[in-house]
């Protein structure tokens, strides 16, 4: 049957029509999870049909990874969805504008939100930990010192990447780590 004049089973999969690739959220996943997988060009584009690169904007895996966040938080008797959806906005809103403004090619705000959403894993881990552990002890000070400079680390990597601003990774990873601590401090 047709509908349209279009052939149903001319049409692409629903999941490739609406720009879900699980093969590049598992990537992207890998590759913040472990720090020595070198972030490259084909993580953070794909390409078109006449070979063109444009960015990708995933943004399934942060959502995603944001649910988690704040059902990690739940174990400790936390409930702050808000504060993780209005942190996220306002955060990935003034990133993207700095990261626009420091940059030779522009990045789409899009891309600037699934880097960060992305790179927000590790917090994941630090607040599944935060049921076990005092949250002012030692062990939890330690943690998310290291937790918000893996999380800055991996997202400026991706950016200097996707901006091609390699000489700029300090410059970036500060802003960056900003945004992360504050997402520590919930």
């Amino acid at each position: 049957g047709t509908l349209g004049g279009v052939s149903i089973e001319d049409e692409p999969p629903l999941l490739e029509e609406l720009g879900i690739d699980f093969s590049k959220i598992y990537q992207k996943t890998i590759s913040v999870l472990n720090p020595m997988v070198k972030v490259t060009e084909d993580m953070m584009y794909t390409r078109n049909q006449e070979g063109k690169l444009e960015p990708d904007n995933d943004l399934a895996g942060p959502i995603l990874i944001a649910l988690m966040l704040g059902a990690s938080m739940m174990l400790r008797g936390k409930l702050h969805f808000g504060y993780i959806y209005g942190l996220g906005v306002v955060g990935c809103t003034s990133l993207w504008l700095v990261m626009t403004l420091m940059s030779k090619r522009g990045i789409d705000i899009y891309q600037t939100a699934s880097i960060l959403g992305y790179c927000l894993l590790p917090m994941v881990l630090l607040a599944f930990f935060s049921v076990f552990f005092a949250a002012t002890g030692p062990i939890m000070t330690f943690l998310t010192t290291g937790v918000v400079g893996w999380c800055s680390w991996r997202s400026s990597d991706m950016f200097t990447v996707s901006m091609e601003a390699h000489n700029e990774k300090a410059l970036i990873a500060y802003p960056v780590g900003l945004f992360y601590a504050g997402f520590a401090l919930l």
